[in-house]
């Protein structure tokens, strides 16, 4: 289901390059295809709040699972470093660039997990009311294995979507904080108000590492809650 050619990493990722050999680089692959599928068959796509945190985990699983990448570049992942086109997802990653092909049962194709969720996050860019998404997301068509392949169109979004984290956090409610890579310094939530500037400044003054391995943690963890249920 993958194809990843290997290439020499730029320098501005020696960082992540050693977090992930702390880590030991690759997620801890203990569960099956099958039960990584069964997953994905019941993650729901449609309905608010649920379909918004099942497109996210959908999107999770696919490059923790499918593409196999360390949760810590899925941590530091932005959604511009996610090209989706013609059936496959290249990812853009410090180890390499991966590639998923589509499936074509479409509860399970990688590519349309991607695709679907970075349309989401960049319509929380062009509308930052967040009764939009919410609209959009409730009344949207329930997936199905036959549903219309999203990873076949031209999947463009903007150039600030480009520069978000693509998995971002999400609050003590399940509501996602839209925040850029931490290789920028700009942060705010996904409601469209601004982070009130003193929280702002305590994060930025975090040690970058810290904040990227907490991010790769949590994502862990919430994989292995998913699989594990």
């Amino acid at each position: 289901m993958t194809e990843t050619a290997r290439r020499e990493p730029d320098g501005r990722t020696a960082l992540l390059q050693s977090m992930n050999d702390r880590r030991s680089g690759l997620p801890k692959q203990r569960h099956s295809q099958e039960q990584v599928e069964k997953v994905l068959r019941a993650l729901p796509s449609h309905g608010w709040p649920a379909g918004w945190l099942g497109r996210r985990d959908r999107a999770l699983l696919v490059l923790s699972q499918v593409a196999q990448l360390p949760y810590a570049s899925i941590a530091a992942l932005t959604a511009g470093e996610l090209q989706i086109a013609d059936g496959v997802a290249s990812i853009r990653t410090p180890g390499g660039m991966t590639r998923v092909r589509r499936n074509e049962d479409g509860l399970i194709c990688g590519p349309c997990a991607l695709a679907r969720w970075v349309h989401a996050l960049d319509l929380t860019v062009v509308y930052p009311d967040g009764r939009v998404i919410a609209a959009v997301i409730a009344r949207a068509v329930p997936l199905t294995a036959h549903s219309p392949h999203l990873c076949d169109s031209n999947n463009t979004i903007t150039e600030v979507t480009g520069r978000l984290a693509v998995l971002p956090p999400i609050d003590q409610w399940g509501h996602p904080v839209r925040t850029v890579s931490t290789r920028s310094a700009v942060s705010r939530p996904i409601h469209g108000r601004d982070v009130i500037r003193s929280r702002a400044a305590t994060r930025l003054a975090e040690p970058l590492d810290a904040r990227e391995e907490q991010r790769a943690n949590s994502l862990e963890q919430r994989v292995e809650m998913l699989l594990d249920h």
